[in-house]
């Protein structure tokens, strides 16, 4: 065979080991941006039913490859943030708004960043189930709260049928860094946003009211992991309230009122939180509202229901389904049942 001719199969052989190899690695590309997808298509799926240390290491091994997703390295972002990552959770936010910019996104992490810088400064305590940040000079406020959230948490849990080992971070804050940090309205006594905070005036209160106020946030706390991020306000503050025993003869005047000016706000509209409106007024009667259509379900239909709810919440595709589902009607017809009944006891 002639120089010429074995150099020409040696070049063709060559060629076709680069084909191939190239053919290999772009079939391995495909595979891996596949599973990039499916990835964070099950860490965002499994974060919105609240299973978020399911959804962890999904996000973690997607985003690993630096793709373009601010949707995923937000939800990662939220994730750390639950867990008190902060450092982890500005991070990830801060990719997901230089990918794509959103006002509402910057000031979460101006938040973060605030909250990062007094979170170096307080103390922890740790229970089973708890993590307490406080300021070390409220050391003796701090022990109340600890134990009003272990007692309170047990009932709850049981109460709710919640039987999952769950960790959650709870804050004590000065008045001021409550105000600063969180931007929130002078009515609120205090939040949930994955984590629970309270003011320290409100830690101070006697015991009564402090479990109150603990009774209503640890719910909030619960129905998130029950249920997930889309529970409706109205279900989230109706249940919190009718948990917190809080006497509702107020919520009744202001319901009285309403009907009476035939100003009620349809259910409907009071999906998202009330800490956005801007009217006291409306704060009450949205309040006042979701308070009352929870109680007019548990003494209807009993207790057992919502948790049916709660438990199935993420099972079905829309509010009306899952509603019909429990209830045997939908939620219009269940609203109309109820303001009939309202009105007609008001009546008399």
């Amino acid at each position: 065979m002639s120089v010429i001719k074995r150099k020409s199969k040696q070049v063709v052989f060559c060629l076709f080991i680069i084909l191939f190899s190239t053919q290999c690695c772009f079939a391995n590309d495909i595979n891996r941006l596949r599973e990039i997808r499916s990835n964070i298509n099950n860490g965002i799926t499994l974060y919105k039913e609240g299973r978020s240390n399911e959804a962890l290491p999904y996000l973690e091994d997607a985003l690993s490859s630096e793709v373009v997703h601010p949707d995923a390295y937000y939800v990662l972002g939220e994730i750390y943030y639950t867990r008190n990552e902060l450092q982890k959770a500005i991070e990830n936010w801060e990719i997901a708004q230089r990918q794509s910019p959103k006002d509402a996104l910057l000031s979460k992490i101006t938040k973060a960043k605030k909250e990062l810088i007094l979170d170096e400064k307080l103390s922890n305590k740790i229970s089973c189930n708890f993590v307490l940040k406080y300021d070390q000079d409220d050391a003796y406020s701090s022990e109340l709260v600890l134990h009003s959230l272990v007692n309170t948490y047990n009932e709850l849990a049981y109460d709710l049928g919640w039987y999952k080992n769950s960790e959650f971070t709870v804050i004590l804050y000065s008045n001021d860094d409550f105000t600063d940090i969180l931007n929130v309205p002078s009515w609120a006594a205090a939040i949930y946003d994955g984590k629970i905070r309270i003011p320290f005036q409100y830690a101070s209160l006697n015991i009564d009211e402090l479990e109150a106020i603990i009774r209503h946030e640890l719910t909030h706390a619960l129905i998130h992991r029950m249920a997930g991020n889309n529970v409706p306000a109205w279900l989230h503050e109706g249940v919190a309230q009718y948990k917190d025993g809080v006497d509702d003869t107020t919520v009744r005047e202001v319901l009285k009122q309403v009907v009476t000016d035939n100003a009620l706000i349809p259910i409907s509209k009071l999906k998202r939180g009330f800490v956005n409106f801007n009217d006291n007024t409306k704060v009450k009667i949205a309040y006042a509202e979701s308070l009352g259509f929870i109680e007019y379900l548990i003494d209807n239909y009993g207790f057992y229901r919502i948790l049916d709810i709660l438990n199935k919440f993420n099972n079905y595709p829309t509010l009306d389904e899952l509603f019909t589902s429990v209830y045997s009607l939908n939620l219009s017809q269940l609203e109309n049942n109820w303001t009939t009944t309202l009105k007609s006891s008001l009546n008399n």
